[in-house]
Formats: C-alpha cells, structure tokens, sequence
C-alpha cells in the first residue's frame, strides 16, 4: 500500500474543496485495509457525494447506500470506541433502513438513535452529531397523526420526544460551531416558527435567506 499519510493527506485536500467523488475513488482503493482514518474519510466522502447527488439524481445517490454501509459497518466493526464509527453507522443504517420500505425504516429507529445517543457521548463537541439527533427528534415531530400511529403502533419503544428535545440538541450545535451547516439553522427556525415564536425564528432564517441573495 501507498504511503499512508499521504493518501490522507490527499484526500484531506479533495474532502476540503468538497470533491467528494474524487476522494472516494482514491479511498475506494484502499477499502479493504483496517485503517481506521481512511475507512472514516471513505464513509465521509460517500456520505457528502450521496447528500450531493440526492439534490440532482436520487437514483444514483441511492445506489451508493450500501456501499457506505459496508464501509461504515466494517469501521464500527473496527474501532466501537470511536464516535465517528457510531455517527456514520447510523447514517447509512437510516439510509439503507428507508431502502427497504416503510416498515424496515420504523423499526430501524431505536437502533439508529442509539448509535447516535452513542456517538454524542463519544465525543459531545461534534456539532454534527448534535445535528443529527436533533434532527431524528424533528422528524417524528413532523410527522402526520395518522403516520405516528402507525410508526408507534410498530415500534412501541421509540421515544416521543418534544419540541425542546430537538432544539436542545440543534442549539447545542449551534454553540459549538456557528454556521456549520445550513440546515441546522433552518430546523432551529423552522421548529421556532411552528411554535409561534417568530422573533426566536427570525434570526435564523434570515441568515438562510441571506444565504441564498449571496448564492
């Protein structure tokens, strides 16, 4: 195998200027190795092209779930003392869940959060993960009566979470790195305004707004 560092180093500068697919074409070559930082950057970088092509081709970006799940799969296998093994873990587990129907994905949850619950306690100052939970308690919330009904009906443990649980953990975010990611900041002013506490959700989504004048 190629120096190590320096394919780490390489996909370092693809991953910064957000070439996704040219960093997991050189990470793919070394997908069988037990390095755990390129294992971890091969589940970032097919994550980031998955969220990318979600927007243009959802096809394509789904054809690469359970590639990413194999890789996440194999890191959690690694390294289960790691927060990132945890957090991507439950991505592609989420992922490829929602593959598999409505049914797979409901009864999918509890594992899900607790992968997440898990990778928070690994390492409490990723913003990313304090996303994550925060959006999963944001989605049950949005959903339809009809479609809690059934989503509790087949998984009788899943939490009921609150409008202060989700903005708890989308704050908490927000505390630890400002900005970090556009959606978080339109969840926390999406639940706001839902909530009818516009003056709380005015500064969020006018920093959305301003986001896409600039864009």
């Amino acid at each position: 195998m190629a120096d190590v560092d320096e394919i780490i180093h390489k996909a370092d500068q693809f991953i910064e200027n957000c070439e996704f697919e040219e960093a997991c074409n050189l990470l793919r070559q070394y997908a069988d190795t037990s390095h755990y930082e390129i294992l971890r950057r091969l589940a970032n970088s097919i994550y980031c092209l998955c969220r990318d092509w979600y927007r243009t081709d959802k096809k394509r970006a789904e054809n690469l779930i359970p590639e990413g799940f194999d890789v996440s799969s194999k890191l959690l296998k690694l390294s289960p003392e790691k927060s990132a093994s945890h957090k991507y873990y439950a991505i592609f587990l989420g992922e490829k869940a929602g593959l598999s129907g409505p049914k797979q994905q409901i009864l999918s949850l509890n594992n899900v959060l607790s992968h997440i619950k898990t990778a928070n306690q690994l390492d409490p100052l990723d913003p990313y993960v304090w996303y994550l939970e925060g959006a999963f308690y944001e989605k049950l919330l949005r959903l339809q009566w009809f479609e809690k009904q059934l989503v509790y009906a087949l998984n009788k443990q899943l939490v009921r979470p609150k409008h202060d649980d989700a903005l708890r953990c989308l704050l908490k975010a927000e505390e630890i790195q400002a900005n970090f990611f556009y959606y978080n900041q339109y969840l926390i002013g999406k639940i706001y305004f839902d909530q009818k506490e516009y003056d709380k959700a005015r500064p969020f989504l006018l920093k959305l707004a301003n986001l896409r004048i600039l864009r």
